[in-house]
């Protein structure tokens, strides 16, 4: 399990003061034209995906030859082992380099519900911002995208949403900004023709190619590029008419500013399949308490999806240990309602409930009712008397010591 380490606004803001950030005017590569882009010979575009360590290295050898790219990170995974980290993405955008959003947790936007789509959209764009970027542009996690997901992109600020793979080349003016069309992604088994046929097609149409990268290696999976035919390809690139600029460049617009999350009126990650938190943790839940005799994790055997959470507790106080949503100031705390958990136990369990006032303040947990041990799916509901909660935070226990399985918490 990767351990995730989100950077505090501490780091962001020794960043900016030491003039690292991607605020402002920012230098371009050496040769690189900031004049508009001319569409006579076709324009290519160099994306890169997920914010992997080894893109530092691509991002040195655009560089060397006077050309930048756009780098989609994820805001949850900065800092991660395997990922590059808030220093370094700070050296490639004052490099020349443009950052994008990418999601927080790289999430199947059209899966979702919109209140998780903004959360997970703007989130990330309002999480980058608060590192000093300004990211305008916007990559879909799996090219997956439909109507809804791209309402929420826009509203999100972005200037655009790349989107849809297969189509060798976009039109410079694209017809639907928030679904730009993209090449397959260029990993281990692409060639050095495949790649130049990509910027071939561009120059005919004299349209727009955005290749997409993600790793850069040598037989370290299909989405790793060899670095002999990435640099081959990038110095006969560097010998063709085609223009290559960023795809904010490309698309241009004033950058927009991030609107402000409201508490959600669902459960965000309700079914617990996203686990790119801390300590392994599902993504916006929390584990309240801890217990040498009692542990969390994650298991197969799930009511929906792939995953559910399982606590087991061998003794002591089974109270102990609680996986509660996140109390965060709205991002993944919702408003309140009746609630309800699948589960299954070997021991009686209960819901309870913590309440956030106007003032971020959360109170104490609150026990609900308790429900009986189960070998087969229950479902467990609870109403709690109606308050002025700003937000909400409610989860499962044990009562006595055992095993509960749980899954698909929810709001109605």
């Amino acid at each position: 399990m990767r351990r995730v380490v989100m950077v505090g606004a501490a780091i962001a803001l020794a960043a900016l003061a030491a003039g690292c950030s991607g605020q402002g005017a920012k230098p371009t590569p050496s040769g690189v034209s900031t004049s508009a882009v001319s569409t006579s010979g076709g324009v290519v575009s160099l994306t890169f995906d997920d914010g992997l360590v080894r893109q530092k290295e691509m991002a040195q050898e655009l560089a060397k030859r006077g050309m930048a790219g756009t780098f989609y990170v994820l805001s949850t995974r900065i800092q991660a082992p395997g990922y590059l980290s808030q220093t370094q993405i700070a050296e490639l955008s004052q490099a020349g380099h443009e950052i994008g959003g990418h999601t927080r947790t790289h999430a199947r936007l059209p899966t979702l519900h919109p209140d998780e789509q903004r959360r997970e959209v703007c989130g990330d764009r309002s999480a980058l911002e608060a590192l000093g970027f300004t990211p305008r542009s916007f990559a879909y996690p799996f090219h997956e995208v439909n109507a809804a997901a791209e309402a929420v992109v826009k509203d999100c600020g972005y200037s655009s949403g790349r989107g849809q793979a297969g189509v060798a080349a976009e039109q410079v003016t694209p017809g639907d900004p928030y679904n730009l069309n993209t090449p397959l992604a260029v990993g281990a088994s692409a060639t050095l023709p495949q790649i130049e046929q990509y910027v071939i097609a561009a120059e005919q149409r004299k349209g727009w190619a955005i290749l997409v990268f993600h790793d850069y290696c040598d037989n370290c999976g299909p989405l790793g590029v060899k670095p002999k035919v990435f640099t081959d390809f990038l110095d006969w690139l560097k010998g063709r008419k085609v223009a290559v600029r960023t795809v904010g460049d490309v698309i241009g617009g004033d950058v927009r500013p991030v609107p402000p999350l409201k508490a959600p009126s669902i459960v965000m990650n309700a079914s617990l399949e996203n686990y790119f938190g801390k300590e392994g943790l599902p993504d916006c839940w929390q584990l309240d308490g801890r217990s040498p005799t009692a542990t969390f994790g994650r298991v197969p055997s799930a009511h929906t999806g792939r995953w559910a959470g399982r606590i087991q507790v061998t003794g002591g106080d089974p109270g102990q240990l609680r996986l509660a949503i996140k109390q965060d100031d709205g991002e993944c705390a919702p408003k309140a309602g009746r609630l309800s958990v699948w589960y299954t136990s070997t021991a009686p369990v209960r819901l309870t409930l913590s309440k956030r006032s106007g003032d971020g303040v959360w109170s104490r947990w609150t026990d609900g009712p308790v429900f009986p041990a189960t070998s087969t799916w229950r479902q467990a509901t609870w109403a709690p008397r109606p308050a002025d909660a700003a937000g909400v935070s409610f989860g499962l226990v044990l009562t006595a010591p055992g095993q509960a399985t749980f899954d698909d918490f929810a709001l109605r």
